[in-house]
């Protein structure tokens, strides 16, 4: 055994085997390269599924209810896309998400609002307090038209142009509910599968990344939230003190005693009317406040609960993922088909075989027919795990490139609200500058 000059082990090899030597460095060079070669996966680029901003879907609550006796709520949804307005109700939003799941289970999927009043499953789902089901239904309804598969999906389609009811078209529709089957070669074109396994390899590590991104975006949502509460409660502490200055609003002085003293001073009148020039100024002040905050919360903040939204998709998708691998039933399947080969070599050891083993030996070869067919079954589903969360996991990061429109939004936004406020504060201080101030003045 001998030992190369950067101090790892090398195999020895026969002085007299040359060629094998060559072999031998040609394959490690393979290695090297394919180690240092860099792969795209080739998931679909369709810019339209990272636009976490634009919304194809407006949906309103029907002015009328459904139902005869028991009476639930109906929801118009308009579609821009397919240039349609159909009517559903929560229900047929709740079959269309448990359908993708059970259609695509290894893939993304949108988050739908849970049915009932807040709770921790919203929060879980949406991370806020205030819920609107309405904005959860269009958020989940957006997010399905966003990704390029689903909108082609045959149901998809009948749920948003489908003017009759779900139910109707669930009953005579001829749908195809078995999970997707995967062409796992075609859809990883010519990424080489070492790369898939390698990857799949850190799923706990890509796991932790995952809630770890859930936190970081849970708190700054939060955080957020707390901004834009904080601003509505300075705009209306504001608008208090400026009501405060508007003095024309005061009651009149007691005209009794002295009249000298009631008589207003040239420099009292002018500090009179700055003062309502200033009330009006704190006034701006404080709807710039309330405007800020109300940006904060419905457009800042929605953001972020959208990119929040993907994270939660990822997360759900990895659970299912684990509970439907397929590595143990592998292994367990494997350990069964070594045992009843090797029985079988037992039995295929003894010559002639005995008649009354016949029956054990014919047993035995169905029994590894068997096990071949549901290790290749097995298998295909593990490969196609393995390489649906290869694909799945790019664009999960490619969803990272959305966080540029966020934060320059969020900047932008800032620099507006604070341009705009200090103009406000300006002139605020233009007219505190002429406030008098010779005390003499208020009394002459």
């Amino acid at each position: 055994m001998s030992l190369a000059t950067n101090g790892t082990e090398t195999a020895s090899l026969p002085a007299n085997a040359d060629s094998t030597k060559k072999e031998h460095q040609q394959r490690t060079a393979g290695r090297d390269s394919s180690a240092s070669q860099t792969f795209v996966p080739g998931i679909n680029m369709d810019e339209l599924q990272w636009k976490l901003d634009k919304e194809d879907v407006s949906i309103k609550e029907s002015a009328e209810r459904g139902g005869i006796v028991f009476k639930h709520t109906n929801y118009e949804i308009s579609t821009r896309s397919f240039s349609s307005m159909v009517v559903r109700r929560y229900r047929d939003f709740d079959w269309i998400s448990n359908y993708l799941v059970t259609r695509y289970p290894y893939r993304m999927h949108a988050n739908i609002p849970p049915k009932g009043f807040p709770g921790k499953l919203m929060q879980l789902y949406f991370a806020n307090k205030e819920y609107n089901r309405i904005k959860g239904l269009t958020r989940f309804a957006s997010a399905i038209l966003r990704i390029p598969f689903l909108r082609r999906d045959a149901l998809v389609i009948q749920f948003f142009t489908n003017t009759d009811e779900f139910g109707h078209v669930l009953k005579v529709g001829n749908l195809d509910m078995e999970a997707e089957d995967i062409d796992v070669e075609d859809e990883l074109g010519s990424t080489p599968w070492p790369e898939v396994q390698q990857t799949y390899a850190a799923f706990d590590d890509f796991y932790a990344q995952v809630a770890r991104d859930e936190e970081r975006y849970r708190t700054q949502i939060t955080s957020l939230e707390k901004i834009a509460r904080y601003k509505q409660a300075i705009g209306d502490e504001l608008n208090v003190y400026s009501d405060t200055m508007r003095l024309i609003n005061a009651p009149r002085e007691s005209v009794s005693g002295s009249r000298k003293f009631h008589v207003q001073a040239a420099s009292k009148r002018t500090l009179d009317s700055n003062l309502n020039e200033l009330s009006m100024s704190f006034s701006d002040a404080s709807l710039l406040e309330k405007a800020h905050g109300e940006v904060q919360k419905t457009i800042s903040a929605e953001y972020l609960r959208r990119v929040y939204d993907v994270v939660i998709s990822m997360k759900l998708m990895m659970d299912r993922m684990r509970r439907m691998e397929k590595r143990k039933d592998i292994q367990r399947v494997s350990e069964r088909n070594d045992a009843n080969r090797k029985a079988m070599a037992q039995l295929n050891g003894e010559s002639p075989v005995p008649d009354s083993d016949r029956s054990s030996t014919d047993r035995l070869e169905r029994l590894l027919r068997e096990d071949a067919a549901e290790l290749q079954l097995l298998n295909h589903e593990q490969r196609c795990i393995e390489a649906r969360f290869y694909l799945e996991l790019a664009r999960y990061k490619c969803y990272e490139s959305f966080l540029q429109t966020h934060y320059h939004g969020y900047i932008e936004e800032q620099i507006k609200h604070h341009t705009m406020t200090l103009n406000a504060w300006k002139q605020a201080l233009s007219t505190a500058d002429d406030l008098p101030t010779d005390p003499l003045g208020f009394i002459s």
